[in-house]
């Protein structure tokens, strides 16, 4: 007998209701919390409160939604990018994150209207339509729009988040049973992650058709059993060890873990480009390293290419196994890296280096793209090629790195950077003008926290030198004579910085 299951899903359901509505009557009833006291007065506040968020993300998503370009329109690239980087400018945000916020403005207002109205009266919450658009993203403008039609049908103002979250489960599963699946080979990629916050680790990320992935995981757990079986065997016979990067095996007279012999075989294969030459790197990697921590004194983080933090402990691993160290002297109280001469329009290798120290990233408020590769080395003031003597200069003060697409945005004119006499940049966005903001010069961040350091050292050094003198002429027993012993209530008490006199 064959059993055929059905797996057709029901169609969404355009009426869902509470059981009752959601007023502050019924929200204390559903809590049990009794009017008139003070709970009761806080849960409905919250209630309220929650509501007014609605609104105001509803204006907020209708002041950003004008923002949008259509990106399938390739003339209009560098109006998008201009109007992005605004954004991100009065957002406080990356530009990227603006793009996302503008596109989703875009689908609430324009695509879907009919549950924005619902926002923007305050019934649906934010955190709902937020995960509706999310869940909205990879459908089609039709789609969404049947999402909207039956969404807003809904009433949002009093069912449970749990029958929310159910049910637009099912709406959105609705819409995607008769999309194709994508090909597992058209989604192969490898993604670089970055790990928790200074601790010093990244992650590479494959992804692909499972018989591939399961093919490399197969090959580097077959290699690595291989390698740990044979420095096992030269352990026991004292041979040379196999694989032994470092000398750990031989030092510790245990082999690599699988775990290790993976990764080490993984990081150190040959990649096959199939015999397309790959350009050798543009730039040495900069693990930039307080003195300091070099010297064992601090344990303030280092810093890889300017953008990465890396443990003390690591940075100093990794400056003593470096034969070469490059010294790039900073503003002992600011930080901001100095200045090396330069008269030439074409920069020397050492001025764009010093540069990718200072600006590891696009120079543009807001943007996120690494200046390693795909950036440009411009002038702020245009070098005059005719008259040098005129301006543009190619020293490192009317200098920065710039992903290419702004370096484009800046040659058109869409963004001006205006260097000031005290180092920071004034950037305009937009032609015309849509925003303006002044940025201060990049820096290294841990010499502003020691030289705080050092300076409250120094005074703290000095009033106990100034206590001592004090003690020595019998002027600290007469103060205390006068004034009467030191009140801890008062905050001040011998080693302390000595307060002014009541005369």
């Amino acid at each position: 007998m064959v059993t055929v299951l059905d797996r057709r899903r029901p169609e969404p359901s355009r009426s869902v209701r509470a059981r009752s509505p959601l007023t502050e009557d019924s929200l204390l009833r559903r809590g049990g919390v009794d009017g008139g006291s003070a709970d009761a007065r806080a849960i409905t506040r919250l209630l309220e409160a929650e509501r007014e968020e609605s609104r105001r993300h509803a204006r907020r998503l209708q002041e950003l939604a004008p923002f949008w370009i259509d990106p399938e329109d390739p003339e209009l690239a560098d109006s998008r990018e201009e109007r992005s980087l605004a954004v991100a400018i009065a957002l406080r945000t990356t530009s990227s994150r603006a793009a996302g916020e503008i596109r989703g403005a875009h689908v609430a207002v324009v695509e879907m209207p009919r549950t924005f109205a619902r926002l923007a009266a305050g019934e649906m919450p934010r955190e709902w339509h937020g995960r509706m658009l999310r869940e909205c993203r990879g459908l089609t403008p039709f789609q969404r729009d049947e999402v909207d039609s039956v969404i807003a049908g809904w009433d949002l103002a009093s069912i449970p988040a749990e029958r929310f979250r159910d049910e637009l489960r099912q709406v959105i599963s609705w819409q995607r049973v008769a999309d194709p699946l994508p090909r597992p080979e058209d989604l192969r990629d490898v993604v670089l992650e970055g790990g928790p916050e200074g601790d010093g680790t990244a992650s590479l990320r494959i992804t692909g058709p499972i018989p591939e992935v399961l093919d490399l995981a197969r090959r580097l757990d077959a290699g690595a059993r291989a390698v740990q079986a044979a420095q096992r065997r030269a352990l026991d016979e004292g041979a040379p060890v196999p694989f032994d990067l470092d000398g750990t095996v031989a030092g510790t007279g245990r082999s690599m873990s699988l775990a290790q012999l993976r990764y080490a075989i993984l990081l150190r294969s040959v990649l096959d480009t199939g015999g397309v030459e790959v350009p050798a790197p543009r730039f040495r990697l900069n693990v930039l390293i307080p003195v300091l921590t070099l010297m064992g004194l601090d344990d303030t983080p280092a810093t890889l290419d300017g953008t990465h933090p890396l443990p003390a402990e690591m940075a100093r691993d990794l400056a003593a196994a470096e034969p070469v160290w490059h010294r790039v002297f900073t503003d002992p109280i600011s930080g901001e890296f100095l200045t090396l001469p330069a008269e030439r329009y074409r920069p020397t290798e050492a001025m764009v280096e010093h540069l990718r120290l200072r600006d590891p990233l696009c120079a543009v408020p807001g943007c996120t793209r690494h200046t390693t590769d795909d950036a440009e080395t411009d002038h702020l003031e245009e070098f005059d090629h005719a008259d040098p003597a005129r301006g543009g200069p190619t020293s490192l003060q009317n200098l920065h790195r710039l992903h290419w697409g702004h370096h484009d945005l800046k040659t058109a004119g869409r963004i001006d950077p205006v260097r000031e006499p005290d180092g920071s940049t004034t950037w305009t966005v937009g032609a015309p003008a849509l925003v303006t903001i002044r940025v201060r010069p990049r820096g290294d961040l841990a010499t502003p926290r020691l030289a705080r350091t050092l300076q409250e050292s120094w005074e703290h050094h000095r009033w106990h030198e100034e206590l001592e003198a004090l003690e020595r002429s019998g002027e600290l027993e007469r103060m205390l004579r006068e004034w009467g012993p030191p009140d801890p209530r008062e905050g001040w008490m011998p080693g302390d910085a000595v307060p002014d006199p009541p005369f």
